[in-house]
């Protein structure tokens, strides 16, 4: 499929909404993705506080977070995942080769984790230095 075009202003809403959320549940790792098999780019919100039995609480925090923040952001866009889900592991992997970066890291691999992709953007770790007010 076609590679989606991430904006600045999408990049920005991720990072504004990733501190948000990480108020809810820690936030270990967060990231665009463009999947092989889309035509849509979709935020990952990765946190080990996240699992099986309270996956529908933490949609209901995502609507309630993004209906506080602008219209760069799609809840319908953003996918909660576990910590230890593969892409959120390979996501996580990408992002530690580059502890120091201060900005996220574009990655154009086949593969993140188990899933086909065209496109990902890897945030840096998540701090209160570069959360976005």
């Amino acid at each position: 499929m076609g590679q989606n075009l991430l904006v600045n202003e999408q990049i920005e809403a991720g990072e504004k909404f990733a501190g948000e959320f990480n108020d809810y549940a820690p936030v270990s790792v967060y990231f665009w993705l463009n999947p092989a098999e889309s035509d849509r780019l979709y935020l990952y919100i990765a946190s080990d506080a996240i699992d099986d039995t309270n996956f529908d609480a933490g949609y209901g925090e995502v609507l309630r977070k993004v209906g506080k923040l602008n219209q760069w952001l799609d809840p319908f866009q953003i996918k909660l995942v576990n910590a230890s889900d593969s892409v959120a592991k390979a996501a996580f992997q990408i992002r530690e080769r580059f502890p120091g970066s201060l900005s996220g890291t574009h990655y154009r691999g086949a593969l993140l984790g188990d899933v086909g992709i065209d496109y990902a953007y890897i945030y840096p770790q998540l701090t209160k230095a570069n959360a976005i007010p």
